[in-house]
């Protein structure tokens, strides 16, 4: 990406020396990851979530769009966006997904 070295404040051109990196008015960046506001942001987001559930042992229901199972423990769970509805049996189960969760994200439960 690149974004015109006047957008900047006085104060951050200094902090970041960015008149020395500027090419001729512009300061380019490289966005590892997502990037708030983009289109692709929400697919990367989606298939990073994908991933690192995955590899806990869960996966996405073939014929229900957004419904979970886990491998052998006996929970599923719904995904809409960026919220979980949550069945299971045993607390413990609930428990390891909320666990996983917590490795990446800010987790709240209700």
């Amino acid at each position: 990406m690149r974004l015109p070295l006047e957008i900047f404040p006085q104060e951050i051109i200094d902090a970041y020396n960015l008149e020395e990196i500027a090419e001729d008015g512009w300061v380019y960046c490289r966005i590892d990851g997502e990037m708030y506001g983009l289109p692709q942001a929400s697919k990367i987001a989606h298939d990073t979530l994908v991933n690192r559930l995955w590899t806990a042992g869960y996966y996405p229901v073939q014929f229900t769009e957004g419904l979970w199972r886990h491998v052998w423990r006996p929970i599923s769970f719904t995904l809409i966006v960026d919220d979980f509805g949550i069945k299971f049996v045993g607390k413990e189960h609930a428990i390891h997904l909320l666990n996983i969760l917590e490795q990446w994200y800010d987790v709240t439960v209700d």
